[in-house]
């Protein structure tokens, strides 16, 4: 055993890391250039007493092998403490098991680093700041941060963009002074940094008990836990322990990295099909403050079929109340009765913390978030105390009567109105330990919202137990609190029908690696119906379609006939299976330094042992044939969907939906008997015609998106 190193091959790259130095590099196998560098060691700012801190860094002091691929590191924090560390070498990278530390005297911790180190007596000559002693140590070429920036989305950095940033990982955005971000795809709980073919993606193997975030400070980073014990009691000022702060994977592309990270945690079964719903979100018309569900009602069901009806905010009287605001929705029950009698199921929307009138439901101060002065703290999405229009108390779960009501709030509006689905919203949205934190310390961090969401969904089952609970984020340590998740929200995107495209496009991207783990995916549109197509093309892999889109857009539009036909087109058609991976035909998944983008891809289904293609979003060029070598025996122009009906794939399937979302023409080569031509009459995409091999080659099929006859042209149903 090399007592001095750990060396091991990582994804056909080479990983090594000097104990005695703290120095770890990642190596590219093929060009022998170190992609990533950096420490691995925790360390500590720490608060000795009130205005006394210290920054603590470990050093190796010894190293013992428990078993051939588990290392022991003894840990020495100098004057400060001294700890253990267990390093795990896994087939697919390394794991840190646990990390346990003791104190020499009582502390209080403001926040754990991995990949930060103390500078040199020149470095701090050259620092920015004098009153930190550390500088992050971990350096790359790029940084991914799935859609970590907005307006326009941005998932990529170069090293020197961010400058002085916090960039969130879990439920924390503008609480913690990070880049806004809010919803999907957060919580992610992994970051990722490399270049072109090679890079690391790394994380906690459990939902941290601190907020989350990569700290970047000039053009290197660190992994951050904030604690802020200066203003909290510890759990324990004399002893901590941790169980696996961190993993680290590599891969050849950015999504390749955060897959294989992803993929170190069980793969549960797939969610049932019930929870894969598509749906209508009434955010689109109440956002222009239309709020008449009746008239919403009597509009989408003349042309918009969906399995669901999404009642968004600000549906309840007040935040967190679980009632119906009479005010704005006045006939309320009545209308809930009415739009399921159009056919439609129905879905609340619910905050999973927030709320406006704790005393109204028997709840004071010692319910709710407070801050170090022992006031109830107040907070909106932004996390701006100034800009804001609506401010929210904040729940304490630690509260046994903050638990209770929202159990009993979930349980009578699930009895009352019957949803099939809570749609939950704002985990993101609370105060992060700078302002208050729970008062049971093992509920601190990213571990409030998954306890809100906890309870919340066990509440909701405890009534309904098919009922399906939507939320946002992608790790796979949120898949048992969670049935779907939706794509939302596309405000975030940037305000134009590009933006929304390109935002939707990445999103999609991201999605797929929540598919690999079975959970259903909702894409959901935005506010710009001149991205409609493009992202209902992308839907068709994906997931089940979503609408946000109200009446009219943010420029006054409204759907055209052309949108209506690709909407019917997927909900008759669209995949209802959950678990895939992405075929990439022409993609960028991050390797090219470029912001990652979908040009044509297609999902890959694992069916009785066999990996089947089931669906395809094709892009090319209305002039001129494309074809992949990924995709023998299909040539197109114009864009295209194509959709297998069965357990077969795109080849094989005795029903194959191929749906044109532009003029062109598709070519497959494949037996059929039969064609169906679907168009859009009266609002229902009915049989236009049917045209039988006999007539055709019966060998070779070729569709044409532009074909006379009447009415608006749906889709194709090829059959044999």
């Amino acid at each position: 055993m090399n007592r001095t190193a750990i060396s091991m091959d990582m994804n056909r790259n080479r990983f090594h890391w000097d104990l005695e130095t703290d120095a770890a590099r990642l190596t590219d196998a093929s060009t022998s250039a170190v992609v990533w560098r950096g420490g691995l060691l925790p360390s500590f700012e720490l608060v000795l007493s009130p205005g006394s801190t210290a920054y603590a860094d470990a050093r190796v002091s010894g190293v013992s092998q428990t078993a051939p691929t588990i290392r022991t590191l003894d840990l020495d924090f100098g004057e400060y403490g001294a700890g253990t560390l267990q390093v795990v070498l896994e087939p697919w990278g390394i794991r840190f098991a646990s990390l346990a530390v003791d104190w020499r005297m009582p502390v209080g911790i403001v926040a754990m680093h991995f990949g930060s180190r103390r500078m040199t007596a020149t470095e701090l000559q050259r620092a920015p700041r004098l009153d930190k002693a550390f500088w992050p140590s971990w350096r790359a070429e790029r940084y991914c941060i799935p859609c970590a920036g907005t307006g326009p989305t941005r998932s990529m950095f170069r090293a020197w963009d961010l400058g002085d940033a916090t960039l969130p990982l879990g439920s924390f955005g503008g609480a913690t002074g990070s880049l806004y971000a809010g919803a999907f795809p957060r919580p992610l709980y992994a970051a990722a940094m490399g270049e072109a073919k090679t890079w690391l993606a790394f994380g906690p193997g459990v939902i941290p008990d601190a907020p989350l975030s990569l700290k970047v400070q000039g053009s290197t980073a660190s992994l951050h836990y904030a604690y802020r014990e200066d203003l909290w009691q510890p759990s324990d000022p004399q002893r901590r322990e941790w169980r696996e702060p961190l993993r680290i994977a590599a891969g050849e592309s950015a999504y390749d990295a955060y897959d294989r990270l992803y993929r170190t945690f069980p793969v549960g079964p797939a969610k049932h099909p019930r929870h894969f719903r598509t749906f209508l979100c009434t955010w689109g018309d109440f956002r222009l403050r239309r709020f008449d569900l009746k008239g919403y009602a009597d509009r989408v069901a003349q042309t918009l079929p969906a399995e669901m009806i999404v009642i968004d905010d600000p549906w309840e009287s007040s935040m967190g109340s679980g009632e119906p605001n009479a005010k704005l929705f006045p006939e309320f029950d009545r209308d809930i009765d009415y739009l399921k009698a159009k056919g439609y199921a129905i879905a609340l929307w619910q905050s999973v913390g927030w709320i406006d009138r704790p005393e109204e439901f028997g709840l004071d101060d010692n319910d709710l978030l407070c801050g170090a002065d022992g006031k109830p703290r107040l907070w909106t999405w932004a996390g701006d105390p100034i800009a804001g229009t609506r401010y929210h108390y904040c729940l304490d779960p630690s509260s046994e009567r903050a638990r209770t009501y929202l159990t009993d709030r979930t349980e009578r509006l699930v009895k009352r109105y019957g949803p099939v689905a809570l749609k939950l919203d704002f985990g993101y949205g609370f105060p992060g330990p700078d302002a208050a934190v729970p008062r049971d310390p093992a509920l601190r961090g990213e571990r409030l919202c998954a306890e809100l969401l906890r309870i919340v969904g066990a509440a909701a089952k405890a009534v309904s137990p098919d009922i399906t609970i939507i939320y946002y984020g992608l790790h796979p340590l949120l898949h048992p609190l969670t049935d779907m998740i939706n794509i939302d929200d596309l405000g975030d995107a940037g305000e134009s029908a590009a933006y929304e495209r390109s935002g939707h496009n990445q999103r999609c991207m991201w999605a797929a690696l929540a598919a690999a783990h079975g959970m259903p995916v909702n894409t959901s549109t935005g506010y710009f119906a001149g991205a409609v197509e493009s992202i209902l093309l992308d839907t068709a892999v994906v997931g089940a379609n979503g609408l946000t889109l109200g009446e009219f857009d943010s420029d006054g539009q409204r759907m055209t006939e052309t949108h209506l036909c690709r909407w019917h087109a997927l909900e008759r058609w669209g995949r209802r299976t959950s678990r895939w991976k992405p075929l990439w035909l022409d993609a960028d998944p991050g390797i090219s330094g470029e912001e990652p983008s979908i040009i044509s891809w297609g999902r890959v289904e694992d069916i009785n042992g066999s990996d089947r293609i089931t669906a395809l979003a094709l892009r090319g060029s209305p002039e001129g044939e494309t074809a992949y070598d990924g995709l023998a025996g299909i040539r197109f122009s114009g864009q295209w969907a194509i959709v297998s009906q069965d357990e077969r794939d795109v080849f094989e399937t005795k029903r194959l939906a191929c749906i044109p979302f532009s003029p062109g023409t598709i070519s497959i080569d494949r037996t059929f008997t039969a064609v169906e031509s679907y168009r859009l009459a009266d609002g229902r995409a009915v049989l236009a015609a049917t045209e039988t091999a006999a007539e055709t080659s019966g060998t070779s099929l070729a569709l044409h998106a532009d074909p006379t006859g009447t009415g608006p042209l749906v889709g194709f149903v090829v059959t044999g």
